[in-house]
């Protein structure tokens, strides 16, 4: 039996959740993030937008100089998390094997459900009409027999619609693409495989096995096994070697403020906020850090980045607030006001570092802890649960913050 995997990506998601409040917003450009004369990035941007140019993560006062005649909205992230958990209990419905990438992204696992639902198509299908029907919401859906595979295809299929690659056809279906489509592939390694001729998935075979791992290590021979197609697909995947390749290399959060901070109580509320994020993202991923960086920007433009290496690798909310904390007041010039913050983990590692006897036991009760504040926050909202720290000052007014740059997933390249 061949595994169906299915990919389910929201198309322009935060867009679509505003439309859902503002149905005059259908049809026209309109851009999540917040003012167009304010710092911040685009956090959305919808198709007819992107038609200018403009696309995530773009600076806001960039993306009004693409699409001037766009709408622009602050978000509500309190729409999207409960869009997102009903379109979640859309999924669980068809598996029970559910892995939410983030709020607007998906892997089901439909492998042995064809009695329940019909062939993979079928069930799709309706799948993409359960959410539009109860949702009112347009999704792209990948069918594939792995997550790969799965996710490319519904990336080929945006927008609003279902791509199934079957099952030996894989090859065929990658080899026209550019090579920059497959997950994982940076610019570090797009350059590597342009520097040997490589612009599209049809040109690795050509290479040979071994060029590739000389030149990529175990990333080219992942990438050798997804061009050649099944047989060698399913041997090479099945050891979870694309599943590391494709995972995180690093994950940050980071804010800009619309007006330049001073205050040290105000910098460390926002410090803390950031921290929590980039753990929970963290242990969302299965993932710990060796590794933690602070970036700090002041309002000259100045920007630095500090570093430190953990003794033991940790996803923990407080090791990951603690280091960079003392980042902060390490290399914060105090004469200087700030205008963004950062906080990034790297050196990722899906284990943690090594527990002795004395600590094991509070270790353990951390994680039940935390693990509950996670359910907790996927229900209600991530600032339903925050470490005191990251609560606003009491006498101190609390920085008006432009659109969060979100996390920010750097692949391995």
């Amino acid at each position: 039996m061949n595994p169906v995997i299915l990919h389910v990506d929201m198309d322009a998601f935060f867009v679509s959740v505003e439309q859902l409040y503002d149905s005059t917003l259908r049809g026209k450009p309109v851009i999540v993030g917040g003012n167009p004369n304010q710092r911040g990035v685009v956090a959305a941007a919808s198709y007819e937008a992107r038609r200018y140019g403009v696309h995530s993560a773009m600076p806001l006062t960039q993306a009004a100089r693409l699409c001037p005649q766009a709408i622009f909205l602050r978000p509500h992230c309190e729409r999207y998390q409960a869009a997102s958990e009903q379109i979640r209990e859309i999924f669980q419905e068809f598996s029970p094997q559910v892995e939410m990438v983030s709020v607007d992204e998906a892997y089901l696992n439909l492998t042995g459900t064809e009695r329940l639902f019909g062939s993979p198509f079928r069930a799709a299908h309706r799948l993409h009409e359960e959410i539009a029907r109860r949702a009112n919401l347009p999704c792209s859906i990948g069918i594939a027999r792995s997550r790969v595979i799965a996710k490319i295809a519904s990336d080929q299929a945006k927008p609003n619609s279902i791509l199934w690659v079957m099952a030996g056809q894989e090859a065929a279906f990658l080899s026209p693409l550019p090579v920059e489509k497959i997950p994982g592939v940076g610019k570090v390694t797009q350059k590597h495989l342009r520097d040997l001729g490589v612009l599209k998935v049809g040109d690795l075979p050509g290479l040979g096995q071994d060029a590739l791992e000389s030149r990529l290590g175990q990333h080219g021979l992942a990438l050798y096994a997804l061009a050649k197609g099944a047989d060698e697909l399913e041997e090479t995947f099945s050891s979870e070697t694309w599943n590391l390749e494709d995972r995180a290399k690093s994950i940050s959060h980071e804010e800009t403020f619309e007006q330049d901070v001073l205050d040290p109580a105000a910098l460390y509320a926002v410090l803390a906020d950031l921290s929590q994020r980039v753990a929970a993202r963290l242990r969302q991923e299965g993932l710990f850090a060796r590794t933690i960086t602070l970036k700090l920007r002041y309002a000259n433009f100045r920007t630095i980045t500090r570093a430190e290496t953990l003794t033991e690798s940790a996803n923990r909310d407080g090791v990951i607030l603690h280091t960079a904390r003392r980042l902060l007041e390490q290399n914060w010039d105090r004469r200087q006001k700030v205008r963004l913050l950062g906080v990034q983990a790297s050196g990722l590692g899906p284990q943690a570092g090594q527990t002795n006897l004395w600590t094991a036991a509070t270790e353990e009760k951390w994680g039940r802890v935390l693990a509950a504040a996670d359910r907790l926050r996927e229900r209600f909202g991530f600032s339903s649960v925050q470490l005191a720290t990251a609560l606003p000052p009491a006498k101190t007014k609390n920085p008006v913050r432009t659109t969060r740059a979100g996390k920010t997933i750097q692949r391995s390249s």
